[in-house]
């Protein structure tokens, strides 16, 4: 016996709730940096018995409803904008099982690892051995902010998804008060810099 065809409100609350589950995706969909035919394929893949156009229907309803959520984005857009933001390279991550004695920017201790970005110009000798792991070629981004950005929610989120838009991939981030630190490729670090200046 055929099931019978969801109605639009009920596909709306379906894609509402996937939405909700998702707060990246729901923020990508607002900000329209967000393949609409793909992510509808992709709710379509967990709830197959929901019309495709419905799907592709909701989220453009969704995507085109005002947002607190969007306008809240405006102060943390403010603040990013006052932020000291620096590049640097000459940048090497070390992840270890152990405690290293070296000269680090970050140490991030993690349940069974450290993870550590070191500035190659002033670590001397970095150590080796097969309990620790070496990532060279990549670049660090400092971004030194307003103490108000302890306060707004999403600034954070804010960084990743900019990066994302522009394909680059984050390797490592360390965020602890007004201060975050990213680690990306170096062949990404620039495009990575000029996106968060001048975005």
């Amino acid at each position: 016996m055929a099931q019978p065809r969801k109605g639009r409100g009920t596909v709306e609350a379906t894609v509402r709730q996937f939405l909700k589950l998702r707060p990246e995706t729901y923020s990508f969909l607002k900000d329209r940096i967000i393949n609409i035919s793909k992510l509808a394929e992709e709710i379509r893949e967990k709830y197959p018995d929901l019309s495709p156009a419905s799907i592709r229907y909701s989220l453009n309803k969704i995507m085109e409803e005002s947002s607190r959520k969007k306008a809240d984005f405006t102060y943390v857009e403010d603040l990013l904008m006052q932020s000291k933001v620096t590049l640097q390279d000459k940048i090497t991550v070390l992840t270890s099982q152990k405690t290293l004695n070296v000269s680090y920017i970050s140490a991030t201790y993690l349940t069974d690892s450290v993870v550590y970005i070191v500035d190659e110009l002033r670590s001397g000798k970095l150590p080796a051995g097969g309990q620790v792991t070496i990532e060279r070629d990549v670049s660090a981004i400092h971004i030194l902010s307003p103490k108000e950005i302890e306060q707004v929610p999403g600034f954070v989120m804010r960084i990743t998804e900019r990066l994302y838009s522009v394909g680059v991939n984050i390797l490592q981030l360390i965020s602890c008060s007004n201060e975050t630190i990213i680690v990306v490729k170096k062949s990404d670090g620039v495009k990575a810099y000029e996106n968060l200046v001048l975005a």
